[in-house]
């Protein structure tokens, strides 16, 4: 006779499995770091295979190098929010989840950009919106810019996104990538998982819808 399995309590505290990495040491991970001075280069599969073995030294050490960028990514897609801290923890949390998946078939910059560009996604829901108009973090725009130059650059980003809020969430992605992060088609198709003519296509769209407004055809340098 078959034995009889147990029902499933789904209300039981279930251990976190060995492979996973701890996440405690992220929770409290500064909202700004700052890139140490004269750093060597880093062996990232060997700090990536310490992390997925659950040292909490490596996984602090991989957060503190892709924070900077994760805050820059985030910024620039989602405009100013009130819940961005938030927003930047929900990145490294899942990244603490999805870690023991990574077997480096690219680059860690790429895996982690992924995770963000999922988030900030989920971020730009109907439902989020009520969230937004907060302050964002200066150094998004401002870093290695005078007072002057950093106002003009918040106030560029601020207009620009006002318009952005009428683009489609993932029109809005590929372009925002594209035109403020420079990042290639195929770098985007990368981060999204999505063929590289889809990411072309969603940049033109985007640009014309964009496009049609004045003062983001002055914001982009077009006539």
């Amino acid at each position: 006779m078959k034995k009889k399995e147990p029902p499933v309590n789904h209300l039981v505290d279930v251990s976190r499995p060995k492979d996973v990495p701890a996440t405690a040491s992220v929770l409290r991970l500064p909202s700004k770091v700052k890139p140490s001075e004269g750093s060597q280069p880093v062996d990232e599969p060997a700090l990536v295979a310490r992390a997925q073995a659950g040292d909490s030294v490596a996984l602090r050490e991989i957060a503190e190098r892709e924070l900077p960028r994760v805050e820059r990514l985030l910024g620039r897609i989602l405009g100013q929010r009130r819940d961005f801290e938030d927003l930047v923890q929900n990145v490294f949390l899942e990244l603490c989840r999805a870690l023991p998946t990574f077997r480096g078939q690219s680059k860690l910059s790429t895996f982690v950009g992924g995770i963000t560009v999922r988030v900030a996604r989920r971020a730009l829901r109907p439902s989020a919106f009520e969230k937004r108009r907060g302050a964002m973090p200066l150094e998004l725009v401002s870093r290695g810019q005078g007072p002057e130059r950093s106002a003009i650059a918040s106030e560029r980003l601020r207009k620009l996104h006002a318009a952005l809020d009428r683009v489609g969430p993932k029109k809005r992605i590929a372009f925002t990538l594209w035109a403020l992060e420079g990042m290639s088609p195929t770098e985007i198709a990368a981060l999204t998982d999505v063929k590289v003519h889809t990411v072309r296509s969603r940049i033109y769209h985007a640009r014309h819808e964009l496009m049609a407004d004045p003062t983001v055809r002055g914001l982009l340098g077009a006539p």
